[in-house]
């Protein structure tokens, strides 16, 4: 298998293109005093990060019953893949303050995006829609070095973060629950071209996982496995300013995943963060994946569950 050697610059170029012809949309009725939806911004991303984007889209009430909007999957010349499933979910305002619900409707729409992912054995996720930088009322990275022309939070207006960490935040106010999503979360084309700002990955249990897990953590990453690594890392920080430590387990996952053997540290979070990360990273794609690719309509399984498929080629 031929593995990746650097970041694709077209790819960079195609995503970063899309994300400013979505938050265009959303700035422009912001001003207009009109509303935006979700499914909009999410069809202009993928109409205008062709040709590396092939979308498969189903039927809509599929979403109230499973909290989920995409199955992205994100795969190279390697023959590996990294899937996430994804809600999506925009940035709102009360009295002029930005606020996030992830606990819509009493919470069960974040449960039904969970036993999906798990249906589906990938992380559960969130792709965020913050719009313009005016639009965000003090909404920042939290750097230290941080400034008005911060380049991060300028990419920042479609950005994804864990379902886990957002679980989290969600347990405060909903101003809460966006300044840290805001500030956790990872930018769209920084999955494929990391910030140098962003760090490495300081995991509490690096010195307790297996030889190539370490590896792929400690060493810089391209194509599918940056996606995982760089969805690992935020995570992975998260996971940093908890105290507690559980690390004594181990778990045998599923033999297409390339990492076998994930601890089962849970942190503060409501599931064992390694093997709900790393289960979406596969030696090779779902058959399902293989459909879209080849303009085939995958089975009713899948069809059925999620409101689409994104294929984005690294």
């Amino acid at each position: 298998m031929v593995q990746p050697t650097q970041p694709n610059p077209d790819l960079v170029n195609a995503l970063a293109h899309a994300r400013t012809v979505a938050e265009d949309h959303m700035i422009r009725a912001d001003h207009a005093g009109n509303s935006w939806r979700e499914e909009t911004i999410s069809e202009l991303l993928w109409l205008h990060a062709q040709p590396f984007v092939m979308c498969a889209d189903f039927t809509r009430h599929e979403e109230s019953m499973v909290g989920a909007d995409w199955l992205w999957w994100w795969v190279d010349d390697s023959g590996e893949c990294f899937g996430m499933l994804v809600q999506a979910k925009r940035l709102h305002h009360r009295d002029g303050r930005p606020e996030l619900n992830f606990r819509h409707n009493d919470g069960q729409q974040m449960k039904r995006l969970f036993r999906a992912a798990e249906l589906f054995k990938v992380p559960a996720t969130y792709a965020l829609y913050f719009g313009g930088i005016e639009f965000r009322d003090g909404l920042t990275c939290g750097d230290d070095e941080h400034t008005s022309a911060c380049e991060r939070c300028r990419r920042a207006s479609v950005s994804v973060i864990t379902a886990l960490q957002a679980e989290l935040a969600s347990l405060g106010s909903l101003r809460d629950a966006a300044t840290l999503a805001f500030s956790t979360s990872v930018p769209l084309e920084d999955f494929v071209h990391p910030d140098p700002a962003a760090g490495v990955v300081r995991d509490l249990n690096l010195r307790l996982v297996e030889p190539g897990l370490r590896e792929f953590l400690v060493q810089e990453q391209t194509g599918v496995r940056q996606v995982a690594r760089e969805l690992f890392r935020v995570i992975s920080a998260d996971r940093m300013m908890q105290f507690s430590m559980d690390v004594a387990e181990h778990v045998d996952t599923a033999v297409d995943t390339v990492f076998l053997d994930l601890p089962l540290d849970t942190g503060h979070f409501s599931t064992p963060y390694f093997p709900h990360i790393l289960r979406g990273l596969r030696t090779r794609p779902p058959a399902y994946v293989q459909d879209v690719l080849t303009g085939q309509r995958p089975p009713p399984a899948v069809t059925e569950k999620v409101g689409g498929i994104v294929v984005v080629r690294c």
